[in-house]
């Protein structure tokens, strides 16, 4: 008995060990999507290789590149379609999910402003890890995508 027990309190510290430097696994918002971290030195310009299940490319600009907690961030979509064509038309939006934390709905509806691309501005309530979830939706067909995010103070 003591041996088992011995061996089970071994076995957790080599689990803490390894996960230990784990975080939450990012959710998925598609089958397959690529996912891309901005912030923290990263570019401002994010680019996302199409899906399999999904429409449209769409790449993700945010000014400031480093957004910070409580001040509005700009955002733009650029959408286009599999042969790289910009898609016009589309009702595009972004919501802004903290996945370790309940923040509450946080969506903003993105204007077209030419050639394929969507802007509008939205707010980060707190500093830390946030995911950008972005959507496209145009004749019938829908793109998704999940940026990662690092906001700080």
């Amino acid at each position: 008995m003591r041996h088992d027990f011995a061996r089970i309190a071994s076995l957790l510290v080599v689990c803490a060990g390894l996960l230990g430097g784990c975080s939450k696994p990012k959710r998925s918002e598609q089958a397959q999507p690529q996912q891309n971290s901005v912030g923290s030195g990263n570019p401002a310009i994010v680019e996302v290789q199409r899906g399999r299940d999904s429409a449209f490319t769409i790449s993700l600009q945010m000014e400031p590149a480093q957004p910070l907690f409580g001040r509005k961030t700009r955002f733009t979509l650029k959408v286009t379609d599999p042969s790289g064509a910009p898609v016009s038309g589309a009702n595009a939006r972004i919501s802004l999910v903290m996945p370790l934390m309940d923040m509450g709905k946080n969506e903003v509806e993105l204007k077209p402003s030419g050639d394929g691309a969507y802007q509008g501005a939205g707010e980060f309530t707190m500093a830390g890890e946030w995911e950008v979830v972005a959507t496209a939706a145009a004749n019938g067909k829908t793109g998704k995508y999940t940026f990662n995010v690092k906001v700080t103070q």
